[in-house]
């Protein structure tokens, strides 16, 4: 079960990390292609984990959640992703405004530090919420009963 689980995320976010890099061109908020899979990757498997399982199954496991999950944030994300970040291609050869960069420089570091660290903490939430399902979830090998 627990490889299953694995091997529906990852498919899911793969594809869909690939499929909305070629459609859009985008890499997500972060434009970095790993990270925009990896954070696809870890909601396909956390949501799809603890989503009540419906449609068709797979090797005894219900795949429809994974890829709600996955679409779900995927949508999330490239709403919350700029749109220049979006379109990349279309930024390419374009100068760089450096008006009051020095102005702007310790702003920008603050705010980047910021979201590094909600990045991170997400990252860990989402392991947690992974972890907690295998942990506590009747079902699984791992189940402590009290």
């Amino acid at each position: 079960m627990y490889l299953t689980h694995l091997l529906y995320a990852l498919f899911v976010g793969l594809g869909i990390a690939w499929l909305f890099g070629l459609a859009l061109g985008t890499r997500g908020p972060w434009n970095s292609f790993f990270w925009f899979f990896f954070v696809i990757f870890l909601f396909s498997w956390g949501g799809g984990l603890w989503i009540t399982p419906f449609g068709p199954t797979g090797w005894g496991v219900a795949w429809m959640p994974f890829l709600f999950m996955g679409f779900f944030v995927t949508l999330i994300l490239l709403a919350a992703t700029p749109r220049s970040a979006r379109n990349r291609s279309a930024a390419k050869g374009k100068a760089i405004d450096t008006t009051n960069l020095e102005e702007r420089a310790p702003v920008e570091r603050e705010a980047e530090t910021g979201i590094d660290v909600l990045f991170w903490f997400l990252i860990v939430f989402l392991s947690v919420v992974i972890i907690c399902h295998y942990i506590w979830h009747p079902g699984h090998s791992l189940h402590w009963s009290y």
